[in-house]
């Protein structure tokens, strides 16, 4: 389905309610958005959302501006500007690409808009191109560059990998990148699935190590044989994570490690317990800002 036009939501919001801001937008599976430090007020920043214009009735954009609003009120922080737009898919993209620059991320990733060319300083960096398109995971967000630094540290050569709500393919593709041989790779968006194989295309000219899928992970559990991994990945929401613990523990070999992001420090604790009913052994838990990476690792 091809894209015509976007709606472009913008309100204010102050600045240190920025991570709550993502947190709810992921929550509601939003994915592409921004946010713009004011020059005239440095507390505060604008939140820019785009909403693809055939998946959003006026009841629910409606719905949204309402749900955005309840959590700025229990943050104690009331706003009544909220403004709409219709753009279309031209200018969407140029909006997109704005903010947009290279990322660095851990010691030796850097995360670089595929319309860009390579910054001389940079050279000597492991580049990982992205066309973010409309997924999510571009590698700024706390809880993407947790997952790539944890990949840093370990050895990933001829492992076989699972990336659980793939997005944009970024985990996928550094995986490859550190040397997985074989990456499958799963979203429950179309568009994900899309973004993450042309991704990875872009990165290393072909789909030789990658296999996708779309749909649910517990549904593709029942439905495909996907066993013995060495690493599973998995940035997505907590809520979600909190569901599907056993069914990762069952998708892993002796031994093998999950890599768990999307985890906010107030939920931190319940999770750590459900991986050791699950045993799962805790090995690593790094965090940044109020978002936490926990790496465990099976045990018979």
């Amino acid at each position: 389905m091809e894209i015509k036009n976007w709606y472009e939501l913008t309100f204010e919001i102050e600045t240190n309610l920025e991570e709550i801001i993502i947190w709810k937008l992921n929550d509601l599976g939003i994915s592409s958005y921004a946010f713009e430090i004011l020059l005239n007020n440095k507390n505060n920043k604008k939140v820019i959302i785009w909403l693809p214009n055939s998946n959003w009735s006026e009841s629910l954009r409606i719905k949204l501006v309402k749900n955005i609003k309840e959590v700025l009120d229990k943050n104690n922080y009331q706003t009544n500007c909220f403004e709409w737009n219709l753009i279309e898919q031209e200018d969407w993209i140029s909006s997109w690409k704005k903010y947009w620059g290279p990322e660095l991320v851990g010691d030796n990733l850097l995360v670089l808009p595929c319309w860009l060319e390579l910054p001389e300083e940079y050279k000597n960096k492991k580049v990982i191109k992205i066309d973010p398109g409309a997924a999510f995971g571009t590698g700024s967000h706390p809880t993407t560059s947790l997952c790539l630094e944890e990949l840093e540290k370990i050895s990933l050569s001829s492992k076989k990998i699972l990336d659980i709500g793939s997005g944009s393919g970024i985990l996928s593709i550094a995986a490859r990148s550190f040397g997985a041989s074989k990456i499958y790779s799963i979203d429950n968006d179309y568009l994900a699935i899309n973004s993450t194989e042309s991704n990875f295309r872009l990165n290393f000219g072909n789909l030789d190590n990658l296999k996708t899928y779309l749909g649910s992970f517990d549904g593709l559990v029942s439905k495909y044989t996907l066993k013995n991994f060495d690493f599973i990945l998995c940035n997505i929401l907590a809520e979600v994570i909190k569901g599907i613990i056993p069914d990762i523990r069952n998708c892993l070999k002796i031994d093998g490690e999950v890599i768990l992001s999307g985890i906010l420090n107030s939920q931190k604790d319940e999770i750590i317990k459900l991986l050791n009913a699950s045993n799962l052994r805790i090995n690593d838990v790094s965090s940044k800002k109020d978002w936490v990476c926990i790496t465990a690792q099976k045990i018979p």
